[in-house]
């Protein structure tokens, strides 16, 4: 189902365990993505909404965005997020927002539904003075180590290793 003008995105589909799969038009025969990597930390998201006041400079808010039901940043979430924060600019002054905040509103005005150049005009009619309401999500872990860019072979001669240290420290006065 395509509508005009726009170009069809892939089909996604949750797999266990909480993981997207993402196949091509034609169904799951090819898969186009490839599974998560391993990681052994306990990493989840906590949001908050937090209110931000920017005044506009000479080159804008001091920003860029992406997002919008014609350009979706993540898979079936056309909400709007910030992409870059320009140094010097306004938002990079303030010093609160941060890139992959999600921006819900501007002067009051909520940012659901829009294509991307609909939510562009928003951020350039509002005025000099804005208020942005965002969406930020805070990544939190248990202190535990995050192996995700770990091969499974370097994790298996890290634990072989921790073992032999253990073993040496352990046994050491009796060799």
């Amino acid at each position: 189902m395509q509508a005009a003008g726009r170009a069809e995105l892939p089909d996604c589909r949750v797999l266990r365990a909480g993981r997207l799969q993402l196949w091509p038009r034609g169904g799951p025969e090819t898969p186009v993505a490839a599974p998560p990597p391993l990681s052994m930390s306990c990493t989840s998201f906590e949001t908050l909404t937090e209110e931000i006041r920017l005044k506009r400079g000479a080159s804008g808010l001091g920003f860029n965005i992406i997002g919008g039901t014609d350009h979706q940043h993540f898979c079936n979430d056309s909400a709007i997020y910030v992409t870059k924060i320009k140094e010097e600019g306004p938002a990079a002054l303030n010093g609160r927002l941060k890139e992959q905040d999600q921006i819900l509103a501007i002067n009051g005005r909520e940012l659901c539904n829009l294509t991307h150049q609909e939510a562009v005009e928003i951020f350039r009619n509002s005025g000099d003075e804005v208020t942005l309401l965002v969406l930020k999500k805070i990544k939190t872990k248990n202190n535990q180590i995050d192996v995700s860019g770990f091969s499974p072979l370097v994790l298996a001669a890290l634990g072989i290793t921790v073992l032999a240290m253990f073993v040496y420290v352990k046994y050491r006065r009796r060799l």
